[in-house]
Parts: structure tokens; C-alpha cells; sequence
């Protein structure tokens, strides 16, 4: 029994001890601290900053890191060697589990590019606080801005895990006039014909797109590549595991899309 008594205290001990590393990875932990907040505001002030003398530029367009550091950490030095790459546009799943220190790492890997960057969400990063620490670590779910004369347009279409539908009302409003626009770009993590949608969300999501005359469609989540051109093009690009991405070539009144694979 003493010896039962001595056990106990040490493993309490330990526990109370190692606290800080104990609460850092519970699943309810959702504080970012403040020069890692509003991250996407700070990244399309810098995206507002570029003088462009050409209609021509080209973006990168990644997805899918989960736990796939390495693979990010691959990607991202591959991007920072072409210049002609202004911005990425990141997919969404930026994490497995949406854990904080996920968030985190994902955020620090980041910090390595040198070109601004936006994300929109995706399924995993609804899972436990995920969605809370989205928010204060980079910003809206559904928000749009202008470049160059063109428009892009990021969309949560997360069904399953943020128990809610689409705001197919939001999306349509965003591409009211947009008549002046070079282009419209939009970016959501599930594809139309991915796993969450109904055939009903499906049949309003490409509705909307060609209702609107969207040439580009980009999204994530199957972790594979598909490039399936037509009035309305659709583009998912594979997970970082696969250690590959895609580049968009956008010009006045059209685009090229290019798969790069390390």
C-alpha cells in the first residue's frame, strides 16, 4: 500500500508538471496567439500591393497537407524558386485532426514562403475546434477579392462535419456583375462530384458556375488529379503527400493550367 501511495504521487507529479505540453494538444484547445491572427487579411493586403504591367500572371495551387510536412516543405521551396509565381491559393485540410498544434505547424511551414498566400477550409479543419481556430487564425469561411481584373471567389462547401449546406445564395450573389471582370476564379475544397455533395448541391454548384460563365473551378479533397475541361473547367489537384501541385497561367480572357510533380 505505501509503495501504491509513492506510484501515485509520481504520476501525479509528472502529469502536473508537463501540464502545459498535456493542454497544448487537447482537442479543445483553440488560442492562437496574436501575430499568427487574421492571417489572410494580412496576406491579400500584400496581394493589393503587386503593380502589374501585364494581364498576365500565374498563382500556385496546393491542397491537402494533413500531416504531409514534409511534402509541404518540398512544395513550398519549389515555389519560392519561380518568380513568375506571384500568390498560392491553398485547397483546404490544412490539417488530420484540426488540432491546434496542426494549425500551428502548418502556419510555421508557411512563414518559408515568400510570396503571400490564402486558404479556404476544408473538411478536417471543421474537426473538434478546428473551425474556431480557422477563424481566428486566418479569417472568413466564404470572402472573394480582386486582382489584376480578376476576380476569386473562396467557398466553404463543407457539408458533413460542418453540419450545415452550402451558402449557394452567398455564391450567387458574388457572381452577380461580374460582366467587367477579366475572369472569375472560384475555390472550394470539395469538388461538385465529391463525396458530400447530393446530387441536388451538385446540380446547383455547376449550375451556378456556368450560369455565371465561371471558366475555373478549383478544389481538393480526393487527393488526386483531375483536369476535366469545358464551358466550366474543374481542376483538383492532388495531396501533398503525392508532393505535387498546380500552376494557373491566367491571361486577359483565358488561362493554362500545368501539374508540377516533384
Amino acid at each position: 500500500m505505501k509503495y501504491l501511495k509513492i506510484i501515485i504521487l509520481i504520476i501525479t507529479s509528472i502529469m502536473f508538471t508537463s501540464c502545459d505540453n498535456f493542454f497544448e494538444f487537447s482537442v479543445y484547445e483553440a488560442d492562437v496567439k496574436p501575430e499568427k491572427q487574421n492571417t489572410t487579411a494580412k496576406n491579400l493586403e500584400l496581394i493589393q500591393n503587386f503593380t502589374l504591367n501585364s494581364d498576365t500572371f500565374k498563382f500556385a495551387f496546393i491542397s491537402d497537407s494533413h500531416y504531409f510536412y514534409d511534402g509541404l516543405k518540398k512544395v513550398i521551396d519549389d515555389i519560392n524558386k519561380n518568380d513568375e509565381i506571384l500568390f498560392v491559393v491553398f485547397g483546404g485540410d490544412i490539417t488530420e485532426q484540426a488540432l491546434i498544434k496542426e494549425y500551428d505547424i502548418f502556419y510555421d511551414i508557411m512563414l518559408t514562403l515568400k510570396k503571400p498566400y490564402i486558404t479556404v477550409i476544408g473538411n478536417h479543419d471543421y474537426n473538434a475546434n478546428g473551425n474556431l481556430i480557422y477563424t481566428r487564425m486566418f479569417g472568413d469561411f466564404n470572402y472573394s477579392f480582386v486582382f489584376n481584373n480578376n476576380k476569386f471567389i473562396l467557398f466553404d462547401d463543407i457539408v458533413w462535419e460542418s453540419k450545415k449546406k452550402p451558402d449557394f445564395n452567398w455564391l450567387s450573389k458574388e457572381l452577380q456583375n461580374t460582366d467587367n471582370f477579366n475572369q472569375v476564379f472560384v475555390i472550394a475544397h470539395i469538388p461538385p462530384l465529391g463525396d458530400q455533395f447530393t446530387t441536388e448541391m451538385t446540380n446547383t454548384y455547376r449550375k451556378v458556375m456556368s450560369d455565371n460563365n465561371v471558366p475555373l473551378s478549383l478544389h481538393g479533397h480526393t487527393h488526386s488529379y483531375e483536369y476535366t475541361q469545358g464551358q466550366v473547367s474543374y481542376l483538383t489537384v492532388p495531396s501533398l503527400k503525392e508532393e505535387a501541385y498546380g500552376i494557373v497561367t491566367v491571361n486577359t480572357k483565358s488561362f493554362n493550367v500545368e501539374l508540377i510533380e516533384l
